[in-house]
């Protein structure tokens, strides 16, 4: 999924697979790429790290809502 948007992949190390960063909130990102980076980080903590569905209902284009919605279809963990 993060691979696909190489905006927030460049927080992650692929080959060590660390994440290099806890949260969205003070990242250079727009609005809908905070929402997306929430969402990934909460599937890589597994855990919720502020991630609010009902904002990206309303905020997300289409195909970004598809990535959330694919991945709570068929969820997967790291």
């Amino acid at each position: 999924m993060v691979e696909k948007h190489p905006e927030l992949a460049e927080y992650w190390d692929f080959e060590e697979q660390p994440v290099k960063v806890k949260s969205a909130e003070d990242l250079p990102l727009s609005s809908g790429e905070k929402i997306l980076m929430t969402s990934f980080l909460s599937v890589w903590f597994n855990r919720n790290v502020n991630f609010d569905i009902t904002r990206a209902a309303g905020i997300l284009c289409t195909d970004n809502k598809r990535v959330i919605t694919q991945w709570f279809m068929e969820p997967f963990w790291p």
